[in-house]
């Protein structure tokens, strides 16, 4: 299995009582489902089940996950397909409850628009990433869609899988506008919940803490905890340094914890040659880094 906007295949059968429907595609025609605010997304198996926050089952997505072969290795995390990735990164522990994820918080400010207008997708994300083959990221966005109306830019919190089983999910309030303005910031927040629909799994709510009620928000639940957290950028379709915002794009604030308190991390940088873009970290550790995106 992999993660991120990818066309869904015979594999992924969709059983369902309230179907979603895509409402968009990326350039190369992955699909994009928006799921009611505070929607809780699940894995049961091998497959992940979407509920509204009212407990009404909205899909089955099945054989999303893959049978495990082996522990993957938490410093690394997999580029998804048709996508380049630029971004820092750090691995979680888990070992014990005092090493497993508290809270991960960052701001970023949302740049200027890029100056040519194609078919090209940004993605900015704060997210995290679990222990399956390739990974799955899941956060907060900063979204660019030159197809949108403006303003260019669109936040949202968002579950994302790839290929052959793939799409993407996004929770959205009723009556919400995802546009955001050039100069806004934006506060995220990653933080594992309790939840009582089933305890065993390790659950996260993944939102904007600004105003948790109007904002994006999603929770979701898995078998094993997240294993890496990562800061950056994920394009489709930009074909020159014009296409990118056109000044560098700056994460600030950006806390970790753990249960045991803020650890002694150092964050590693992934990079890929074909995007137009890479990543500094300007300020190290687990409290109040600081990571920048260079186009």
């Amino acid at each position: 299995m992999r993660f991120f906007l990818s066309l869904i295949s015979a594999v992924a059968v969709l059983h369902q009582t309230l179907a979603l429907t895509p409402v968009g595609h990326s350039p190369s025609g992955k699909p994009m489902y928006v799921v009611p605010n505070k929607s809780r997304i699940q894995q049961v198996g091998r497959d992940l089940k979407v509920f509204a926050p009212n407990g009404t089952l909205l899909e089955t997505f099945a054989n999303v996950f893959p049978q495990r072969t082996g522990k993957r290795n938490p410093a690394t995390f997999t580029r998804r397909q048709g996508l380049s990735n630029v971004a820092a990164f750090v691995p979680l522990n888990n070992s014990n409850a005092m090493d497993m994820l508290e809270a991960f918080n960052t701001t970023f400010t949302v740049p200027p628009s890029p100056t040519t207008f194609e078919s090209q997708l940004l993605w900015f994300a704060a997210s995290v990433v679990l222990p399956d083959e390739n990974g799955v990221p899941m956060g907060e966005l900063l979204r660019s869609d030159s197809h949108s109306r403006r303003p260019f830019w669109t936040i949202a919190a968002q579950f994302e899988w790839f290929p052959d089983a793939g799409g993407l999910l996004q929770g959205s309030p009723i009556g919400f506008d995802p546009n955001v303005d050039v100069g806004a910031a934006i506060n995220t927040s990653i933080v594992p919940i309790e939840e009582d629909f089933d305890p065993d799994l390790f659950w996260y709510q993944a939102g904007f803490y600004d105003d948790s009620d109007a904002f994006p928000q999603l929770e979701l639940g898995f078998t094993e905890p997240a294993i890496t957290a990562v800061i950056g950028m994920e394009e489709e379709g930009a074909l020159q340094s014009s296409d990118y915002p056109p000044e560098p794009f700056r994460f600030t604030k950006t806390n970790l914890t753990l249960g045991s308190g803020f650890p002694e991390i150092e964050w590693d940088v992934e990079s890929d040659p074909t995007a137009g873009a890479y990543v500094t970290v300007d300020v190290d550790g687990s409290k109040n880094a600081e990571i920048t995106l260079r186009f």
